[in-house]
């Protein structure tokens, strides 16, 4: 499952916090306020805080919750390598859910709050080649399932992507 990093987070606290209380204060200047550090400082460490944070530690309640209840069953003869949240985007799909690798194939299956109830499962023997891809060109988050006749986009957590590229190339070559 997806872990938390702290690093991330602090960034995230920074960045984000000393933008929205930027923001805060450009506008304050059009209104005609006077800048207040205080007030500035505030709205930095308050909105900071919340989305660098809190709300991070919420979403990733919220998607353990609902990925326990996402439940892909194993044939007898496979095993259990790697599972986690992902999104797939391909042609005709596009939907968040769980993401598991075994012995014997990559399945995808969405949570109940999509509209698109679309299982997926890929034999191992069908995978071509995993390529790694960034969205934005700096987000380290997604990978690449070719096929012979297809191509697939899984939008995996950052922490996770190198290993389940490694996971799933180990796999393809026994």
């Amino acid at each position: 499952m997806v872990k938390l990093s702290l690093k991330l987070m602090i960034v995230q606290t920074i960045i984000l916090g000393f933008t929205y209380a930027s923001i805060m204060a450009l506008f304050g200047f059009i209104w005609g306020e006077k800048f207040n550090i205080w007030q500035f400082i505030f709205n930095a460490t308050f909105f900071g805080l919340f989305m660098g944070i809190l709300f991070p530690v919420m979403t990733k309640i919220a998607t353990d919750r609902v990925l326990k209840k996402t439940i892909i069953e194993l044939n007898n003869d496979e095993q259990l390598i790697f599972e986690g949240a992902s999104t797939l985007k391909s042609k005709s799909l596009s939907a968040g859910g769980k993401l598991i690798l075994t012995t014997k194939r990559l399945a995808f299956k969405p949570h109940k709050l999509n509209s698109k109830k679309t299982f997926v499962e890929i034999p191992l023997k069908e995978i071509t080649k995993v390529k790694q891809h960034n969205t934005l060109g700096f987000i380290y988050n997604s990978l690449i399932i070719q096929k012979a006749d297809e191509e697939l986009k899984f939008y995996v957590s950052e922490n996770e992507r190198d290993v389940w590229t490694t996971k799933i190339n180990d796999s393809i070559k026994h």
